[in-house]
């Protein structure tokens, strides 16, 4: 019986785990900050990621400047996990705030999808594909780094 409850805390702790570089990525539901609905059935050449309120900051400053279209024209997607904030801050504050922006901004809104991803604290997670099969990760913090990453 001991056995079986360590094969199964490790198989559960497998699935729960990040995305590595070489392995497929599911597509995603995910809703965007009006509530329209994307699935991305082959993930983009770029995925953009923010998990703290600091690196989607950040994004969002850098994205608001570029041209309209310029995360389609490099073929990018940005996902903010706001996971974390509370309902009530969500609807009131957040969204509204987002909405504001002529980028989408798609969104995780349940913890366990955003455990998915690989992250570090106070570092936004770019992730490189080809197809749906992951080829890189970087952990960036500035919008040079950031320009770079989505531009290359």
């Amino acid at each position: 019986m001991k056995k079986v409850i360590i094969l199964l805390f490790v198989a559960l702790s497998m699935w729960a785990a990040p995305y590595k570089v070489g392995q497929s990525v599911m597509p995603l539901d995910l809703n965007d900050q009006f509530g329209k609905r994307y699935t991305l059935k082959a993930m983009p050449k770029t995925l953009i990621m923010a998990f703290e309120k600091g690196t989607g900051a950040t994004v969002n400053e850098y994205l608001t400047v570029q041209e309209k279209g310029y995360l389609a024209k490099n073929k990018a997607a940005f996902v903010a996990d706001i996971s974390q904030m509370p309902k009530f801050i969500t609807e009131s504050f957040a969204l509204p705030k987002m909405r504001k922006y002529t980028h989408t901004v798609l969104l995780i809104q349940d913890e366990e999808q955003g455990l998915n991803f690989p992250a570090q604290e106070d570092k936004i997670t770019v992730m490189k594909f080809r197809g749906n099969f992951l080829t890189k990760v970087e952990f960036i913090s500035t919008p040079a780094e950031l320009k770079k990453a989505i531009e290359q």
